[in-house]
């Protein structure tokens, strides 16, 4: 079995947060996990600044429906799932990303879900588990399978790491520079043919 764990946003989709910060002109919400490491502490940030600019639940979920796929990832996104088991394991949240996913054709998703109050405030998250993009990369390798994992931020690196195979796509400089031992990319073309080449490397070592 090729199975490809693979992360959301700013790999196969823009940063929702960012363009949440656009629309609503707010900068403390252009943080991602690109540029803090404890996804805990970005999002008691992100909800503490929702919360002091009165901003609804309903502004960020109409904000997420205009968002499309990255040029490019629908087509390698469908070129991946014709010869290898596909999940995507994000930090994302299932009721606000619900529209992007049918943009991508509905893959399977491993994801969070953002609680909200009576009032339509956004006051928490519901985790789908701890460290989740790890242990299920973790979990397809005890099934013998060869696993490959995308990513881009630090919350991608332990499944990066824990993967036959780590890959860093459209990363940045420090994040690149710190984990050398990934390949890194940023094109979906380099990224197909890498996958494809692993891919191939495998089947003639007979790898299972």
């Amino acid at each position: 079995m090729y199975f490809i764990g693979i992360d959301l946003e700013g790999v196969l989709i823009p940063e929702i947060w960012k363009s949440l910060a656009k629309k609503t002109n707010i900068k403390e919400l252009e943080l991602t996990t690109k540029d803090i490491p404890n996804y805990q502490d970005l999002m008691k940030n992100r909800i503490r600044v929702l919360k002091k600019k009165n901003i609804k639940a309903k502004v960020l979920f109409e904000i997420a429906k205009t968002i499309s796929p990255l040029k490019g990832a629908v087509k390698f996104l469908s070129e991946i799932r014709k010869s290898h088991q596909v999940i995507i394991l994000s930090d994302t949240f299932f009721n606000l990303s619900l529209p992007i996913f049918k943009k991508l054709n509905f893959p399977t998703v491993l994801c969070h879900h953002l609680i909200v109050d009576s009032k339509g405030m956004v006051i928490g998250m519901k985790r789908c588990a701890t460290d989740h993009k790890r242990k299920t990369i973790s979990f397809m390798n005890k099934l013998s399978a060869n696993t490959i994992a995308i990513g881009d931020s630090y919350n991608d690196l332990a499944m990066l790491k824990e993967a036959k195979f780590g890959i860093l796509f459209k990363s940045t400089k420090k994040i690149i520079s710190q984990n050398k031992n990934f390949f890194n990319c940023d094109s979906y073309r380099v990224l197909l043919n890498t996958i494809n080449k692993k891919h191939k490397e495998w089947s003639k070592n007979n790898v299972k």
